[in-house]
């Protein structure tokens, strides 16, 4: 089962390269018709990272405005756009990896973004990864989600 996942979301993910872009637009801190988990880079987990790597980028996008930080809103907007079905495959696969502790687990992935010791410097990364991530077409983004995510620990 867990191979016929991992083959859905390349699948989606080489789709998704191929779709075409449309306008960005400002979304919910819903995911856009899907959304993955697992708070650390995983190797052999790209909808993990991918997914981690947008709910990080989702609670900068809310909280870094003002006091200095660098908004993170408008790239964060273009990443949702850009990336729609490869964020929905990789909700999808996460969502099934998880089961019935998909729920506690996006609360303490969101948690662990959310509490930044430095949240300013938090912002300017996540502002700098989220630009990088729109301007990567999906292919890209799965293959790099995991560095990008780092970047923002």
């Amino acid at each position: 089962m867990r191979s016929s996942v991992a083959a859905l979301f390349v699948l989606a993910v080489l789709a998704a390269g191929c779709s075409q872009h449309v306008q960005p637009r400002l979304a919910s801190s819903r995911p856009p018709a899907a959304a993955p988990s697992s708070a650390s880079a995983i190797p052999g987990r790209p909808a993990a990272a991918v997914w981690n790597l947008r709910a990080g980028l989702n609670v900068a996008a809310l909280s870094c405005k003002g006091r200095g930080r660098v908004p993170v809103r408008g790239p964060y907007g273009q990443v949702l756009s850009r990336h729609r079905a490869l964020l929905a495959a990789a909700y999808s696969a996460e969502q099934h990896r998880q089961g019935g502790n998909f729920d506690r687990f996006q609360t303490r992935l969101y948690n662990r973004f959310s509490n930044q010791r430095h949240p300013a410097q938090f912002c300017r990364d996540a502002a700098s990864v989220a630009r990088r991530a729109a301007a990567m077409d999906s292919p890209t983004l799965a293959l790099n989600a995991g560095s990008l995510l780092r970047e923002l620990r």
